[in-house]
């Protein structure tokens, strides 16, 4: 080798040539170097592509899944908006209802007070009418009573007016028999 560099050295050709095929080499291996390092920066960056296409991956599986997730909960709010739906047309109908009661309670109210009126009045009549009848009550017993004591004097009236009867008819016939007897 080192007679190689000797006469290299000694021949002006050669050693052009030789710095050329050394600059040729150099290129060739600067070259090599750079597509290496290209491969290495595309192969970094094709790693790092499917790492983020992994994670994006993953991402977007997780994002499904939440999308999932408010499609359920999007489907529960539904149903309970339903549900408040038909709750408040209840509620309406309920209201609707309550207002009708009030209304018909309202009525009864009023009908209740002019009744208790007409029953205040009828027991008032009634307890003039129970004062009436106690006092003619009384005065039926008084009258009765009276009644029994002028049956009673009538009684005795008539039996002494029999009794006085049957003397003067004894009387009579006595006379009748005197009579007769002094003709």
């Amino acid at each position: 080798m080192n007679e190689l560099i000797t006469k290299i050295q000694g021949d002006s050709t050669l050693m052009l040539m030789a710095i050329i095929a050394v600059v040729v080499f150099l290129v060739i291996v600067l070259t090599i170097v750079v597509s290496a390092m290209r491969v290495k920066t595309h192969k970094d960056r094709f790693w790092n592509v499917q790492v983020d296409n992994k994670e994006k991956a993953e991402y977007i599986t997780k994002l499904e899944k939440e999308l999932q997730e408010y499609k359920i909960k999007d489907a529960k709010n539904q149903q309970e908006l339903a549900h408040f739906s038909e709750t408040r047309t209840t509620l309406r109908t309920t209201e609707e209802n309550f207002a009708t009661l009030q209304k018909n309670t309202n009525e009864l109210e009023k009908e209740l007070s002019q009744t208790k009126a007409k029953l205040e009045s009828a027991e008032e009549i009634y307890k003039n009418h129970m004062q009436e009848h106690t006092t003619l009550k009384e005065r039926f017993d008084a009258i009765m009573e009276e009644n029994a004591k002028y049956r009673i004097n009538n009684a005795r009236l008539l039996m002494k007016l029999e009794s006085e009867g049957r003397q003067a008819q004894m009387m009579r016939e006595k006379q009748n028999a005197q009579a007769n007897k002094d003709a």
